[in-house]
C-alpha cells in the first residue's frame, strides 16, 4: 500500500503505473478466457473500458465460484478507470496558496481541487483490483475451463 507523501506528481505517476498494471492484468485474463472466446490482435488494441466489457462477457459464460465477485471488480475497475482519464487526460495545476486544481481536457468541465490523497487512494484502488483479478485465474477460472468447476 502506496502512502501518501503529499507529493502530488509522485501520486500521479503511480495512478499511471498502477492503472498500467491493472490493464495488464485484464488483458492476461483475457488471454486465459481465450479458450472461451478468442481475444484478437485487434480486440488487444481496445480501450481499457471495452476489454473490460469482454471480459465479463466471456467470464459470464463458465460457471465458477467467485464469478460475481469478478463481475463487480471488474465494474468497479472501469471506474476507477473512468477516473484515471479525468486526471490523466486533464492537467494538474499547483497552487501555493490554495488547495490545487485538475483542469479538464474536455470543454465545459469546470475545474475542480484535488490532493495527492486522492491520487495515492487512486493508486491503491489499482492495485487492489489487480489483485483481486488475479485471484480466481490461480485456480477458479483454469477449473471451469478445464470442466471441474
Amino acid at each position: 500500500m502506496l502512502n501518501d507523501d503529499g507529493d502530488i506528481v509522485g501520486g500521479l505517476g503511480f495512478v499511471a503505473l498502477y492503472s498500467a498494471y491493472l490493464e495488464e492484468q485484464i488483458d492476461s485474463l483475457l488471454f486465459m478466457l481465450n479458450a472461451v472466446e478468442e481475444f484478437t490482435e485487434e480486440e488487444q488494441r481496445w480501450p481499457v473500458s471495452r476489454k473490460i466489457k469482454k471480459a465479463k462477457s466471456v467470464a459470464a459464460k463458465l460457471d465458477f465460484e467467485g464469478r460475481d465477485d469478478l463481475m463487480a471488480v471488474l465494474d468497479n475497475a472501469k471506474n476507477a478507470f473512468e477516473d484515471r482519464n479525468k486526471i490523466v487526460h486533464g492537467r494538474i495545476y499547483g497552487n501555493f496558496d490554495r488547495p490545487d486544481t485538475l483542469k479538464s481536457g474536455r470543454p465545459n468541465i469546470p475545474d475542480q481541487e484535488i490532493a495527492s490523497d486522492e491520487l495515492y487512494a487512486l493508486a491503491n484502488y489499482f492495485s487492489d483490483f489487480q489483485g483481486e483479478v488475479l485471484r480466481p485465474m490461480i485456480l477458479k477460472i483454469p477449473r471451469a475451463l478445464a470442466g471441474n468447476g
